[in-house]
């Protein structure tokens, strides 16, 4: 063997490995700034149901007025006003979604890289353009099975693309339908909301600490090159 093949095997080191709580830091910070998005959307639906809102409250101004009032033109107004109510769990979405693809990720071994997790986030994003674009022809929700079922299958394919493996990707379509559903019952029991809605997160948080017991938080996850297992021992 001569000196430069020494050299260049030397060079072959094991790729660095990052924390697994350093990693779980880097995503709740991506799920935060993904939220910056949705203010833009919001803004476009507040664009969009303000001539239609001040309609509707000139009419109601009138004694009598209402009756004449179309009545597409209130129902429009109810689906603008369900569309902004459910911006208001952006963060809810983004963060749930993001620690099951952790989880996913802290169990199995398999490392996702941050663009993926933006991907996920842009995809919930464009849920909301969907169920605006929606909402305004055929009702809030209707839009909302239709937006909504399509953003969960899309999430549950990716998950089984990322993590290779079909198991994986029903646990997300399991996982990310009850999600969807838990926030359409949120936008729908207004006095019970917040109580529903915090429950639901208590749950949710308890549910990752379970399914995260075993992980050694202090230890790295496994490289592109590591065995199965070195890929076993960092969770057991």
């Amino acid at each position: 063997m001569n000196d430069s093949s020494i050299f260049q095997s030397g060079l072959q080191v094991k790729p660095r490995s990052r924390s697994m709580g350093l990693k779980l830091i880097v995503v709740c910070g991506l799920a935060v700034l993904m939220t910056i998005p949705a203010f833009f959307v919001g803004g476009l639906v507040d664009d969009r149901s303000q001539p239609f809102e001040n309609a509707v409250q000139q009419a109601a101004s009138h004694e009598g007025a209402q009756q004449f009032f179309p009545g597409s033109t209130i129902k429009l107004v109810d689906s603008y006003r369900s569309v902004t109510r459910s911006l208001k769990y952006v963060l809810l979405f983004l963060g749930l979604v993001f620690l099951t693809y952790f989880s996913f990720e802290a169990t199995t071994g398999k490392r996702v890289h941050p663009a993926q997790y933006i991907l996920v986030g842009t995809a919930q994003i464009i849920f909301y353009l969907l169920l605006l674009s929606l909402a305004e022809k055929i009702g809030f929700d209707i839009a909302y099975l239709l937006a909504g079922g399509s953003t969960v299958v899309l999430l549950a394919t990716n998950a089984g693309w990322v993590f290779s493996s079909g198991l994986q990707g029903m646990r997300a379509l399991a996982i990310f339908s009850l999600l969807y559903g838990l926030i359409y019952i949120l936008l729908r029991i207004e006095d019970y909301a917040l109580l529903v809605g915090a429950i639901a997160s208590f749950l949710a948080v308890a549910a990752a600490m379970y399914s995260t017991r075993k992980i050694d938080w202090y230890s790295s996850l496994p490289g592109p090159g590591t065995s199965e297992n070195e890929r076993a021992s960092s969770v057991s």
